[in-house]
C-alpha cells in the first residue's frame, strides 16, 4: 500500500485536525475575570456610602447643637426679661416705701394750700397778692409730684367706685336712679402710677323709700 493510500485510509476514517483553542471577545473576558476584578469596585463604592453616612451623621448632629443652642438662647433671653422686669418691680416698690410718706405730705399740704386758698377766696380775708402766690405754689407743688408719677385720681363716673373711692357721708335721695351716685368730692384722691396713695373723700347719694 503506498503512502497515498494510507493517508487516505486514516482522513477517512473520521480522523481531524488539532483545533486551536478559541478567541474570547472583551465582554466575555470581564464576565469571566468579573468575580476579580468587581472587588476593589465595591470597597470604592462601600468607602463612599461610609463617607456619606458619616457625613449625614455629622450633619444632624450640627443641625441639633444649632437648634439647642437656639433654644438655650431664647430661654436665656427670656429669663434675663422675667429678672430685669423683676428687678424693675422691686425697684418702684422700695422706691415707693421709701417715699410714701414724703408724698402723702406733700398731698396733704396741697390739701391745705387748696383749701386756704378757696377760703380767702369766698370770704375776701386774702389780698391778691397773697392768694396769686398761694397759687402759684400750689401749682409748682402739683407738677414736682406729677415729675415723681404722683397724680390726682379723676372721676370716670359718677357712680362710687370703691377702689378709688371712699364714703364720708350719705346724703338721702328719693330719686331710684341716683342711688350710689357721688353728690361731692371733700378730698382728691392720689395714685403713685397704679398704686393708690389716698382714695378721694367722697359723699354718696342712697335712695330711701
Amino acid at each position: 500500500m503506498g503512502p497515498k493510500k494510507e493517508n487516505r485510509r486514516l482522513f477517512g476514517q473520521g480522523s481531524q485536525l488539532p483545533q486551536q483553542p478559541k478567541r474570547m471577545n472583551l465582554p466575555q473576558m470581564r464576565e469571566r475575570t468579573g468575580d476579580v476584578e468587581g472587588k476593589p469596585v465595591d470597597r470604592q463604592q462601600q468607602q463612599v456610602l461610609s463617607f456619606l453616612s458619616s457625613l449625614q451623621s455629622n450633619f444632624t448632629s450640627l443641625v441639633r447643637l444649632v437648634e439647642k443652642r437656639l433654644t438655650y438662647d431664647k430661654t436665656k433671653e427670656q429669663a434675663f426679661e422675667r429678672l430685669y422686669q423683676e428687678m424693675d418691680s422691686m425697684k418702684q416698690d422700695q422706691e415707693l416705701t421709701n417715699l410714701r410718706p414724703l408724698y402723702i405730705d406733700l398731698i396733704l399740704l396741697h390739701d391745705r394750700m387748696e383749701m386756704i386758698y378757696k377760703d380767702g377766696a369766698e370770704n375776701g380775708s386774702l389780698s391778691p397778692e397773697v392768694a396769686e402766690l398761694l397759687k402759684s405754689l400750689n401749682g409748682e407743688l402739683m407738677e414736682i409730684l406729677y415729675r415723681r408719677g404722683v397724680e390726682p385720681i379723676f372721676l370716670e363716673s359718677i357712680t362710687f367706685d370703691p377702689r378709688y373711692q371712699e364714703v364720708v357721708q350719705v346724703v338721702p335721695t328719693e330719686i331710684q336712679e341716683e342711688d350710689n351716685e357721688i353728690a361731692a368730692v371733700v378730698r382728691n384722691g392720689f395714685r403713685y402710677k397704679e398704686v393708690i396713695l389716698r382714695p378721694a373723700k367722697v359723699i354718696i347719694k342712697k335712695h330711701r323709700v
